[in-house]
C-alpha cells in the first residue's frame, strides 16, 4: 500500500534524518569523489556527514515532537558542528528550513516546499561569491522544479521522491 500521508510531523522528520545520515555515512566516499570545486579536497562527504551527525545528536535530544522543534534542534546542532565549506552550506540549508518550519506542529508539502526555498536563500547568503554548478545550484533548481510541478496535491512520499529526482537531474 502506498503511503498517502499529506503532512510530516517531528517523528517522521526524525526518521527521515536518521535514514539520510546513515545513507550519507555509507556513501561519504562517493561524495568525496564528486567534489572538484574549488579543489578536489577529498573530504566533502565526510564533512557533510559529520555536520549532519552533530545535528542529529541535537535532534535526538529534543523532547518536543513537533516538526518545528525537531528542525530547529537539527539546525542548531549543525550550525555548531559544521565542518568545512560543505558543512557550513549544508547547515545553512537546514537553518533556513528550520526558519520556514518555525512554530509548526506538522507541515504540508506546500509548507515544506516554502521552507526548502528559505533554506536555499540562507545557503546562498552564507557564501560570499556563490558559484553555479555546485551544491547551491542543485538545492535551488531541485526545489524550484518540484514546487512548479503541482506539488500541492502530492503526498509527502511523492514530494520527496520527486525532489530527489530533481536533485539528480
Amino acid at each position: 500500500m502506498v503511503n498517502e500521508r499529506k503532512t510530516i510531523d517531528g517523528a517522521l522528520f526524525e526518521k527521515m534524518i536518521l535514514g539520510g545520515v546513515a545513507n550519507l555515512q555509507k556513501n561519504a566516499q562517493k561524495v568525496n569523489d564528486l567534489n572538484v570545486f574549488p579543489i578536489p579536497d577529498g573530504d566533502t562527504g565526510e564533512n557533510m556527514y559529520l555536520t549532519l551527525q552533530s545535528g542529529l545528536n541535537e535532534l535526538l535530544r529534543e523532547g518536543t515532537d513537533t516538526i518545528g522543534a525537531k528542525a530547529h534542534a537539527m539546525a542548531q546542532g549543525m550550525l555548531l558542528g559544521a565542518r568545512g565549506n560543505s558543512g557550513v552550506i549544508l547547515s545553512q540549508l537546514f537553518y533556513g528550513l528550520s526558519e520556514g518550519l518555525k512554530g509548526q506542529t506538522e507541515s504540508t508539502v506546500i509548507q515544506l516546499g516554502e521552507a526548502l526555498k528559505t533554506g536555499v536563500k540562507y545557503a546562498y547568503g552564507a557564501v560570499a561569491h556563490p558559484v553555479e554548478g555546485t551544491i547551491l545550484t542543485v538545492a535551488r533548481e531541485a526545489v524550484e522544479n518540484i514546487c512548479e510541478s503541482h506539488y500541492e496535491n502530492m503526498t509527502v512520499e511523492e514530494f520527496f521522491s520527486g525532489y530527489l529526482v530533481e536533485m539528480k537531474k
